[in-house]
């Protein structure tokens, strides 16, 4: 799994970094509380606005090892979930109604394995942290997928 530095589950600190970045990025790319639909394009302005800030914001954590994953995790859960109640008041252009619903999904399954990821790290336990990982993996790729098709150039960026 890992390359004998205790991390294994995070593959190293790139790894952490990629998950969590992915988590935020997603789950705030529409933040803004719309009540009426947002255009294609106002909702790409703002969803790439948002993650290139997001990128900066993890661009200053530092994760070498599993104590530092237990101590990261529970701040980043946190902004996750304040993102996500912000994600879940925009509507989206109609054309893009089933891909924001599952970008939004995603982008809950990522805030919910990140606050299991720092669980896991304080707890020591590796193999029920790399199963997390491993799901949070499949989510990204699907939810890059969806920011590749929808424009969301920044949002595709993660580490």
């Amino acid at each position: 799994m890992g390359q004998g530095d205790g991390i294994g589950i995070c593959m190293g600190p790139r790894g952490l970094a990629a998950a969590t970045l992915a988590a935020i990025t997603m789950a705030i790319t529409g933040c803004g509380g719309s009540t009426k639909p947002l255009t294609h394009a106002e909702l790409v302005s703002k969803a790439n606005a948002i993650c290139k800030s997001v990128t900066a914001k993890f661009a200053s954590k530092s994760v070498g090892s599993l104590q530092s994953v237990a101590r990261i995790a529970p701040e980043l859960a946190s902004y996750e979930q304040t993102t996500l109640s912000e994600l879940s008041k925009v509507v989206p252009p109609v054309d893009l109604e089933n891909d924001w619903k599952q970008f939004v999904a995603g982008a809950e399954t990522l805030a919910e394995n990140l606050s299991k990821l720092g669980e896991y790290a304080k707890t020591n336990n590796l193999k029920a942290a790399a199963g997390v990982f491993t799901s949070s993996e499949k989510t990204q790729r699907e939810m890059r997928a969806i920011a590749k098709r929808t424009g969301l150039t920044e949002c595709e960026q993660v580490p």
